[in-house]
């Protein structure tokens, strides 16, 4: 409301405890000045972590006096009953909290001073649990001070990174023993509807199959299919899984989604929504047996085998080394991007690599798919001078397109048709790597599966250029255009989401290599 009641900026700056709940208790919201009620919602996130750290407290003394006077096996029965919960709810929240209160106690008081919530601290106990203390400790003091500003995905990728980099080994037995113990589950839900999950899967293969789902519903829907496009995933799930598109080619499980609504089935359909250029329904679908491409992004040292730092599939998380070579080789047939970086990790230049590594072919190669190569100029210079065998042609290939691409102004390649309503393929690769992902606040939304937006739009004037472009996931780019955010890139790569009450939230992709002097922390 305008004219409201000021609470300023001493608000913001109160810490979580029983001032502040009193402060908020007598507060009346209805009353609250519009500029002021962001600042407000803050606060009483702030004094929630703080009332949910208390509890977690009360929960664990709980807990260990009930052990004390009664059996450690049933302490947490005596939570059970006192917050009627079922008994499995009631052992994870004490399991959580002893964890929380007793092993990570920097989290807990985190919590207590308003600084992170339970869902962010349940992120923390979940990975650092049963940990050595010196990878714990190096784990809290690199990632608590920033965990505030990272959402539970953000931080989730932090962490699993972060383990992965310090102990690869220990990380590569959690991995075994999670993949000997993957299952399948069904059950019921509350409305009578079943859900099926499977566990313990590998990532790469895993982002193949739901990948190959996808490909099917778009296919299916851009054929005319009327059913929405989460409904369509789910059906084709379900009919893969119970055998009623066994032996069926891609154009046949397409043609029994459609038969089942019957919808009105155009001859002809874009290519490419952007292009729309016209071709048979046929010439979009694959081949029989053949699995679906999917994004890998690795250093080229971690694939060459020089290393094993962590991989990524995007809109997946981190993943182990071993895994990102695995995937990597069964894209051999995909788009393979070099990007070298900066001493901060961000881009310096990019381009595409037809070589291939001389290493043996996996077991069997999937269809498209993108293989990201990065490598920090550094790391380009000594390889190239010594690069192993079996990947000197294709580190060759990447020393000279860079050491070319170094000699011109990247904006002459890439800005040149500025008029355009949609980007060149160079100028889309080149905005997809820079930004990494989804440039909305919090948003982890591959570049790649996101839409690219122009920063002013086009319609008023905005030009095609890599100082107006970003990639948008479908959400965001709709809340910009009728949500009422506003979007500017005060320089290229980095933006101010400005949301409807004046909250201005600056983004920027995430870093491609870690930053020098971070790289390949010394085992404990």
């Amino acid at each position: 409301m305008q004219g409201g009641v000021s609470v300023g900026s001493w608000l913001a700056r109160m810490s979580a405890g029983p001032v502040l709940g009193a402060v908020l208790s007598a507060l009346d919201m209805t009353a609250v000045a519009d500029e002021f009620v962001v600042d407000v919602l803050q606060a009483c996130a702030r004094q929630r972590a703080h009332v949910e750290g208390l509890y977690t407290a009360a929960v664990t003394t709980v807990v260990q006096r009930a052990a004390v006077v009664g059996s450690e096996q049933y302490a947490s029965d005596e939570v059970r009953a006192a917050l009627t919960m079922s008994r499995s709810r009631a052992k994870d929240e004490c399991d959580f909290t002893q964890v929380l209160c007793l092993e990570l106690p920097a989290v807990h008081a985190a919590m207590l001073a308003g600084l992170i919530d339970r869902d962010r601290a349940l992120v923390f106990t979940h990975h650092l649990a049963g940990l050595p203390d010196d990878l714990v400790a190096a784990v809290i003091a690199r990632v608590l001070p920033v965990a505030p500003g990272l959402t539970t995905g953000q931080l989730r990728a932090r962490i699993l990174k972060l383990i992965i980099t310090v102990e690869p080994d220990r990380a590569e037995d959690q991995y075994e023993q999670a993949l000997a113990d993957r299952m399948v589950v069904g059950y019921l839900d509350s409305s009578g509807t079943a859900t099926v999950t499977a566990t313990g899967l590998p990532p790469d293969e895993a982002a193949a199959a739901t990948e190959r789902i996808a490909k099917l519903a778009r296919d299916a829907k851009r054929a005319g299919h009327r059913g929405r496009i989460d409904q369509l995933r789910a059906d084709i799930f379900l009919r893969l899984l119970d055998g009623r598109f066994y032996h069926l080619t891609h154009t046949q499980m397409i043609a029994a989604l459609l038969a089942e609504t019957s919808p009105p089935r155009p001859a002809t359909q874009p290519a490419d929504p952007e292009s729309g250029v016209e071709e048979p329904v046929e010439a979009a679908v694959g081949v029989v047996g053949r699995v679906t491409g999917i994004e890998v992004r690795a250093r080229l040292d971690t694939l060459a085998r020089l290393n094993n730092l962590p991989g990524e599939l995007p809109g997946w998380g981190p993943i182990l080394g071993s895994v990102a070579r695995r995937a990597a080789g069964r894209q051999h047939g995909g788009q393979w991007r070099w990007v070298v970086t900066d001493p901060d990790g961000y881009l310096l230049a990019e381009g595409v690599t037809r070589r291939r590594p001389a290493t043996s072919p996996p077991g069997y190669r999937a269809g498209g798919g993108i293989v990201e190569l990065a490598i920090p100029a550094t790391t380009l210079a000594r390889l190239a001078k010594d690069p192993p065998r079996a990947w000197a042609k294709i580190i060759t290939d990447i020393a000279t397109q860079y050491r070319q691409s170094r000699e011109r102004d990247p904006a002459e390649r890439l800005d040149a048709q500025p008029g355009r309503r949609h980007p060149a393929s160079a100028l889309r690769r080149y905005t997809q790597i820079r930004d990494r992902t989804c440039t909305a606040p919090g948003c982890r939304r591959s570049a790649v599966r996101s839409e690219l937006d122009h920063t002013l739009d086009n319609q008023h004037g905005g030009p095609t250029t890599s100082t107006n472009l970003a990639p948008a996931c479908a959400h965001d780019h709709a809340l910009k255009h009728r949500g009422g955010w506003k979007v500017t890139q005060p320089r290229p790569g980095q933006f101010r989401w400005t949301s409807p009450l004046g909250r201005i939230y600056p983004t920027r992709g995430e870093p491609i290599t870690e930053p020098e002097g971070e790289q390949d922390p010394a085992p404990f």
